[in-house]
């Protein structure tokens, strides 16, 4: 009888070992892989990036800049006007007027006019008279003082184009945020799914224990206060695998918002997915690439793209308030033909005596809502300069605190992985004491608890790569560096 005691001991410490052992990080997931269907976080990132509904959104974002982008370049738009007017009376006709012109906008700030005119009739204004065929007018107006450097359609292009960078950049701050937060829920649901493997397999071998000290007290080799002590071991793992089982519940169900079909709807997550650290195992970063990843930060960070763009419309605006101090002239010069001539039009003897020329000049006195403005877009500029200053600082600072995490995250592993294998050396010893009678059902319970623990701490700081990786993500605007590149 003895002996088979000794068997059935030896079998619990075998058992002990394979599912909680010295190195439950690498030996219980791989028991537990051929459990369920795994649902690795590169997948689970693919599906938020093509179909959750914020990923959506910051498309539409931006598409609507660029769409905004768009309609400022309509002010470059050539324009074709024509106008057709007429007065007949008792079969007399006084009038007809009729009027073509194409206005083709320039970047620089001029305007090239091609028109046609052409009157008929007996009584009309003196000075549109033309030859019957009508006349041909090719010109151009340049603005000679105000809007020289820039106008108001330029400086709603600046404008649009800064618009179009910062929805660029919200695009990109919106989906890294939202991969962030997703990144966290994964790696908690990974970590209450190894507190529930671990529970589980801490409840079979407190249940297996039990039913050993109840055939060890049967025959009198020991003592009953140890089947209570088993016993309350059980109901102690029974109630960690209940809040274990909540736990992953719960986080399951954070997994499940997170995804959506192809058609926009909500999608469930299949019952038997389970989380794996295919593409977040790796946590090492090297110490090269630090100054690489700052300067990344500096070059990619939405955040900060988006104040550089808001710097930019801002030196933009201080541009055209700057202009809107010189006085409003414009020159225009147009070279008039008729429609039927044969000589060349552009023939400098002939526009000596054929051409239209104006000049307008317009200026306030006092400047008072001019200097308003250029003072005021100065402060503008400042705020948003300072503004850069500052948040290039945080960046730069949020990337040094990620990529320390994630450099501190593999010394915790690497010591993590050492305390569970010391604790299961310890487990063992005093698996070997109490099969020779020399050790207490207490201390041997204390020293598995102590390796269940140990093996939570390494799930938890394994699931905290997820979350790590994500934010350097956030600091550098890189999403590649979400995922392990190995």
């Amino acid at each position: 009888m003895i002996g088979h005691l000794r068997a059935a001991l030896s079998v619990a410490f075998v058992f002990s070992c394979t599912t909680s052992s010295s190195a439950p990080a690498q030996a219980a997931p791989s028991k537990l892989d051929t459990l369920g269907s795994p649902f690795a976080f590169p997948a689970f990132i693919d599906v938020i990036l093509a179909n959750h509904p914020v990923a959506a959104q910051a498309r539409l974002v931006a598409d609507q800049a660029r769409s905004d982008l768009r309609t400022a370049w309509g002010a470059f738009d050539p324009t074709l006007t024509a106008t057709w007017d007429q007065k007949k009376l008792n079969g007399t006709e006084y009038y007809n007027y009729f009027d073509a012109e194409l206005k083709i906008p320039l970047p620089i700030g001029a305007d090239v006019t091609l028109a046609f005119d052409r009157t008929m009739g007996r009584f009309f204004n003196p000075d549109r008279r033309t030859p019957v065929n009508g006349t041909f007018e090719a010109g151009i107006s340049i603005p000679l003082g105000q809007r020289i450097l820039t106008d108001e359609r330029r400086n709603a292009l600046q404008q649009a184009r800064g618009a179009r960078d910062v929805g660029e950049a919200d695009r990109t701050a919106i989906v890294n945020k939202l991969l962030f937060l997703a990144a966290k829920d994964y790696g908690f649901w990974y970590e209450s799914w190894r507190r529930r493997v671990i529970a589980q397999e801490g409840e079979a071998l407190a249940e297996f224990r039990l039913q050993g000290v109840r055939r060890r007290v049967a025959v009198g080799e020991g003592a009953p206060i140890d089947t209570i002590e088993a016993l309350l071991e059980l109901q102690r793992r029974e109630v960690t695998r209940f809040e274990a089982e909540a736990s992953f519940y719960f986080s399951s169900l954070n997994i499940t918002a997170y995804l959506w079909d192809d058609a926009g709807r909500p999608a469930p997550l299949p019952v038997d997915a389970k989380p794996v650290l295919l593409g977040i195992e790796g946590v090492g970063i090297d110490s090269t690439r630090l100054e690489a990843l700052l300067d990344l930060a500096t070059r990619r960070n939405p955040d900060l793209l988006k104040i550089q763009a808001r710097v930019r419309q801002a030196e933009a605006q201080r541009l055209f308030t700057t202009q809107a101090l010189l006085p409003l002239a414009e020159a225009k010069l147009a070279g008039l033909g008729a429609s039927a001539s044969e000589e060349v039009f552009f023939d400098g003897e002939r526009l000596d005596n054929n051409y239209k020329a104006g000049l307008s000049i317009k200026s306030p006195l006092l400047f008072l809502k001019e200097t308003g403005r250029f003072t005021s877009s100065g402060q503008r500029l400042e705020f948003q300069r300072l503004e850069r200053d500052r948040l290039r600082r945080e960046v730069e600072f949020d990337a040094r605190a990620a990529i320390f995490d994630l450099f501190n995250l593999e010394r915790l592993r690497q010591r993590q992985v050492a305390n569970v294998r010391n604790a299961g050396l310890l487990r063992d010893a005093e698996q070997v004491r109490y099969n020779e009678g020399e050790g207490t059902l207490l201390i041997l319970n204390i020293r598995e608890r102590l390796v269940l623990d140990e093996a939570v701490k390494l799930a938890a700081v394994e699931a905290k790569v997820a979350g790590a990786r994500a934010a350097l993500v956030v600091a550098t605007g890189d999403r590649t560096l979400l995922l392990n590149p190995n």
